[in-house]
C-alpha cells in the first residue's frame, strides 16, 4: 500500500483507519492536499458492513485518485476484509474528491460503481484533481431517486438532491433515521470555500426542504461543513439546526455580497469581495473567489449588478 503523505494523526485524516461511527458505519478521512491544503478539512468516505457477516461491505464516496491506495484498501483490512469482499461503491456525486477513485477502486476490487443518473454523464467526461488524472469511465449503474437499493443487507432509499450537482443523490436508512448527504447540504461551507457551493439555489433550497421532510437523528455530510466540527451530526435537534444554518447562508450569500461592494466603494474585484466576505477567517479560503463569481453572475443576470473589466459595480 501507498503510505499518504498528508496524513494527520491527530484528526485521523488519511491514515487508513475506519472509525466507527453507528454499529456497521465506519468513517474513513482522506486528506485533500495537495490541492487544497486545510488538514482540518478532510473528505469522509463511509464504509457500511453487514454486522452479521451476511452481506458484503459498501463504501459511500472513493475519495481523490490515490484514495484506493492510502485508505479505502487500509481500511478494509484493518475490518477484515479483502479488496474483493468490496461490493459496491456509491457515488454522492461525480466531483473529484468523491468519484476520483473510482477507476482504481473498480480495478483493485471489482467493485461496482454507482451513481445519481444526472451525474453519471459527468463520469464520462473524467476530471482531475490538481496534477492527478480522473480518466473517463462509465458508472455501472444510474440510480434515481425514490429507488430502494440494499447496501451491506440494509435498505436505503435513494432521494434526489440536486443544488450542488444536478445528481447529487443522498442515502436514507428510514429504520434507522441515518442519511448520507455528500455535498449536497453545505451550512456555512468549509474552510476550503468559506461560502458554501449551491450553483442552482432554487433546487438546493428543494433538497434542504426535502431533507426536513424525513425523519432524521444521523446527518453524514461528506466534509466538516462550518460551523459543525466533524462529518457526523446528531442528534435529531443538532439536524434541525444544521438546515436551518444550509438555509440561512445561502439566503443571506446576496446580502453578504453586496454588502462587500458597498464597503468597497460600490466596485471591487472578487478577491476584495472575498476577503470582506470571509473576514472572520485568518486567510482567504481558496475556493471562496470562484464560488463567489458564480454568484456575482446570478446578481448581474438579475440586474443588481454588473462587471466592468476585473471589478463589479453595483447597478445604478
Amino acid at each position: 500500500m501507498t503510505a499518504n503523505p498528508f496524513r494527520v494523526d491527530t484528526l485521523d485524516v488519511a491514515t487508513g483507519h475506519p472509525i466507527e461511527v453507528l454499529p456497521g458505519i465506519y468513517e474513513v478521512r482522506e486528506s485533500l492536499a495537495p490541492a487544497f491544503d486545510t488538514p482540518e478539512c478532510w473528505v469522509s468516505l463511509f464504509i457500511l458492513t453487514d454486522p452479521t457477516g451476511n452481506a458484503r461491505p459498501a463504501i459511500i464516496d472513493t475519495g481523490v485518485p490515490r484514495s484506493t491506495d492510502t485508505v479505502i484498501l487500509p481500511a478494509l483490512a484493518a475490518l477484515g476484509f479483502a479488496p474483493s469482499d468490496l461490493e459496491v461503491a456509491v457515488c454522492s456525486h461525480s466531483h473529484h474528491d468523491h468519484a476520483g477513485s473510482n477507476v482504481q477502486l473498480r480495478d483493485a476490487t471489482g467493485c461496482a460503481i454507482w451513481i445519481g443518473r444526472r451525474d453519471g454523464p459527468a463520469l464520462l467526461r473524467g476530471d482531475r484533481f490538481g496534477d492527478d488524472i480522473i480518466p473517463p469511465h462509465e458508472a455501472d449503474r444510474l440510480l434515481d431517486g425514490g429507488e430502494i437499493i440494499t447496501l451491506a443487507g440494509r435498505a436505503y432509499q435513494v432521494v434526489d438532491l440536486p443544488g450542488h450537482s444536478p445528481g447529487s443523490i443522498g442515502l436514507y436508512d428510514r429504520d434507522r433515521h441515518v442519511f448520507f448527504t455528500g455535498d449536497a447540504l453545505q451550512a456555512r461551507g468549509t474552510t476550503t470555500q468559506g461560502v458554501p457551493g449551491a450553483a442552482d439555489r432554487p433546487s438546493y433550497r428543494q433538497s434542504i426542504a426535502a431533507t426536513r421532510d424525513l425523519t432524521i437523528e444521523h446527518l453524514f455530510p461528506a466534509h466538516p461543513y462550518l460551523p459543525f466540527p466533524s462529518s457526523h451530526v446528531t442528534p435529531a435537534t443538532e439536524v434541525t439546526r444544521y438546515l436551518d444554518t444550509c438555509l440561512d447562508a445561502i439566503d443571506s450569500i446576496d446580502p453578504r455580497i453586496l454588502d462587500a461592494l458597498r464597503h468597497e466603494g460600490g466596485a471591487a474585484t472578487i478577491d476584495a469581495i472575498a476577503r470582506h466576505v470571509c473576514a472572520e477567517f485568518a486567510s482567504v479560503p481558496v475556493l471562496a473567489a470562484p464560488i463567489l463569481s458564480g454568484y456575482l453572475a446570478q446578481l448581474a443576470d438579475a440586474g443588481h449588478v454588473r462587471r466592468d473589466g476585473d471589478r463589479w459595480v453595483v447597478a445604478a
